[in-house]
């Protein structure tokens, strides 16, 4: 009964006049360096509404998240640059996914088009990203890389200034400073994995299964977290990444979106991102 009602649902989502069912309570996009984009959206269904449609923006959509206020992952079908989402009475829900197709680039010259129709979005540009031009006038400019615009269709241009400039202070004064960083990271590091020993990876292959079955973890995540079992529970960043042997933005969002689960912890260590593992395998059945 339940699947006869959504199927009508959809159906009708065809011939009905276009509504959503919702508010859109804040819209967030996140530009990587390799031109991929995260969405980050969070919105207020309307009472009684058991199914909602959200638009999506971009195209090959992947690694989708949608969860109530209580974290919980609802349910969704992806259909035609659409997701149909069972609110199951909840009053906020966060939905997380990222997309391509939206930047472009012409030499040094980067361009992002988006298509805000219902809310004005926070767009946060890659780090070191400086703003060179706006198709419209922004609500709020936020440093050099973050802007808050829209609704509407919005280009942004962007450019990345050279890596290769002149420190603000001679290079004697900065090796000292990056010879401690790197000492204290060592000493960090060596007394972190000395803690706890290496545990056997076999003894929770079936509880890696469950986990991923329950947070519909793609193969990458699973690597990461069979490797982080296999070290102990923790490892920094850079260590996660050659093990995965994975480019960096790639890592970055994988680590963003196991944090966002409760799967994992991040923090830092001198200059370094740790990531350390936020579950108890031994208490899982």
């Amino acid at each position: 009964m339940k699947r006869l009602l959504i199927i009508l649902i959809l159906l009708g989502a065809f011939f009905l006049p276009e509504s959503y069912g919702y508010i859109v309570g804040k819209l967030r996009v996140l530009v990587w360096e390799d031109g991929n984009v995260t969405i980050d959206e969070i919105i207020y269904p309307e009472d009684y509404e058991i199914l909602i449609r959200v638009p999506l923006i971009g195209n090959n959509i992947s690694d989708i998240l949608v969860v109530c206020e209580d974290k919980y992952r609802l349910p969704y079908t992806l259909q035609n640059s659409s997701l149909f989402i069972e609110t199951r009475n909840s009053t906020r829900v966060r939905i997380i996914y990222t997309a391509s197709g939206l930047v472009s680039n012409e030499g040094s010259l980067w361009t992002l088009n988006l298509n805000l129709p219902r809310a004005p979005a926070e767009i946060i540009l890659p780090q070191g990203a400086e703003i060179v031009g706006l198709s419209d006038i922004p609500i709020r400019i936020i440093g050099n890389n973050t802007v808050l615009i829209g609704p509407g269709n919005v280009t942004i241009y962007y450019t990345f200034p050279s890596l290769l400039a002149e420190e603000r202070f001679p290079l004697r004064k900065v090796v000292p400073l990056i010879i401690m960083a790197l000492v204290f990271t060592t000493i960090v590091a060596f007394f972190l994995k000395k803690r706890k020993p290496r545990r056997k990876l076999s003894y929770f292959e079936d509880k890696i299964g469950k986990i991923a079955k329950q947070y519909n973890l793609n193969d990458d995540e699973i690597r990461a977290i069979k490797y982080l079992l296999d070290v102990g529970g923790r490892s920094s960043q850079a260590d996660l990444r050659k093990a995965l042997d994975l480019p960096k933005t790639t890592v970055w969002r994988m680590v963003r979106r196991l944090e966002q689960m409760g799967l994992i912890k991040v923090y830092k260590v001198g200059r370094e991102n740790w990531v350390e593992l936020n579950i108890d395998m031994h208490k899982l059945t």
